[in-house]
């Protein structure tokens, strides 16, 4: 269980890491960006499920769906603006907050050092966000925010998943469809669109880094998660995905030259710290 834990939280630091370096850096729409990540994911574990039985939608299919596309869009139109760690931060704090608030109305409610350990954490958010050389921009940081809900919707359906690897798959298709139409609609609406120049302006590395991010990183990771959520739980799964940002951070600095000042550091350092007690101590 520890192995895929690490695995998964891996790649949702990838996620980030992947996307910021598609859009930024080879110049890749955020919504070709998204059509090929979930496209990809929903293809790879439709070959996965094929193995086992015949795929077939269900209705619950649509919500999942509509929350993992809610999340993939704003992520992916956020990091258009946030640096890959800043917006992991944003992004995770507000799923975790999401979960606890959700754990909290089941009843699972935080006690003494589990709940200090989780003030701890949102200390180094409140750091990371106060006025300073390094403050986000609000729209970005507020899509970043919605996507977190989307995220956080996401895992609440899927901690019950008693089929994970058809539950991503339908959630996937779902959201590959639903993108779709607004696919369309983006090709017909602005004018300017060149197929020539369009297919021109698209560059391998961009391709395939979102193809990465959707087989890998999304498509198996997801997965993964979806495996491991009725084991965790939501209080821990909130806490253990506070951990992604800090791996985001690291990866962004060390493939993207995105340097974090000390602020930034001290904050991952109160949030791994907040984490460390949480886990510790979430039953006291």
């Amino acid at each position: 269980m520890f192995v895929l834990t690490l695995c998964v939280l891996l790649a949702f630091a990838a996620n980030s890491l992947l996307c910021r370096w598609a859009l930024v850096v080879y110049d890749l729409d955020p919504l070709i960006f998204s059509l090929l990540r979930l496209g990809s994911g929903a293809l790879t574990l439709t070959l996965l499920l094929l193995l086992n039985r015949r795929p077939q939608l269900q209705r619950r299919d649509l919500v999942t769906g509509s929350a993992l596309l809610l999340y993939a869009l704003a992520f992916a139109y956020a990091y258009l603006a946030l640096d890959t760690g800043v917006g992991a931060f944003i992004l995770f704090a507000t799923v975790q907050l999401s979960l606890l608030l959700v754990a909290h109305r089941r009843g699972q409610r935080l006690q003494g050092m589990a709940l200090a350990g989780v003030v701890i954490s949102f200390i180094g958010l409140v750091m990371l966000l106060l006025p300073g050389n390094e403050l986000p921009d609000l729209i970005p940081s507020a899509l970043m925010l919605l996507s977190g809900l989307g995220w956080a919707a996401f895992v609440v359906l899927g901690q019950g998943s008693a089929q994970p690897l058809r539950d991503v798959q339908g959630a996937f298709v779902s959201a590959t469809l639903l993108l779709l139409p607004l696919f369309g609609w983006w090709w017909v609406q602005d004018a300017s669109v060149d197929v020539d120049g369009f297919v021109s302006a698209l560059t391998w590395q961009g391709i395939l880094l979102a193809l990465a991010s959707g087989v890998l990183a999304s498509g198996l990771g997801y997965w993964g998660w979806y495996r491991l959520l009725p084991a965790l739980g939501l209080q821990r799964a909130a806490q253990l995905q506070l951990l992604v940002p800090v791996l985001a951070t690291l990866l962004g600095s060390l493939i993207l030259a995105e340097i974090p000042d000390m602020l930034s550091l001290l904050a991952m350092a109160l949030i791994i710290t907040g984490v460390l007690i949480a886990l510790r101590f979430r039953r006291g």
